[in-house]
């Protein structure tokens, strides 16, 4: 069974949240970190008024760090069956620097 990526449902949720097109992150890390930053600050703002006050700024990094781990998650997932082997957290691990 194939997993589906959480990436076009938090594309999806900053689309609606904004009300303009969002583009969709085609595998850039800058695109995906503001897909799902803007996500995180629409499911923190409570109130809708665009603003964090303390208490909603309180929840935005754990709302953050959870979109974050997801996508994390999904691209070491290489076959996309819902859980990350060794051979994947290994094969997505960077390559140390050379010795020199």
């Amino acid at each position: 069974m194939r997993r589906r990526s959480l990436l076009p449902s938090v594309v999806a949720l900053a689309a609606l949240t904004f009300g303009r097109p969002v583009p969709a992150a085609a595998g850039d890390p800058s695109s995906e970190f503001a897909t799902a930053e803007a996500a995180a600050f629409a499911e923190a703002d409570a109130d809708g008024d665009g603003k964090l006050t303390p208490d909603e700024f309180a929840s935005f990094g754990a709302l953050l760090r959870q979109k974050l781990d997801a996508l994390h998650f999904a691209r070491l997932d290489a076959n996309g069956d819902g859980v990350v082997g060794r051979d994947e957290l290994a094969a997505g691990r960077p390559l140390p620097p050379p010795p020199f």
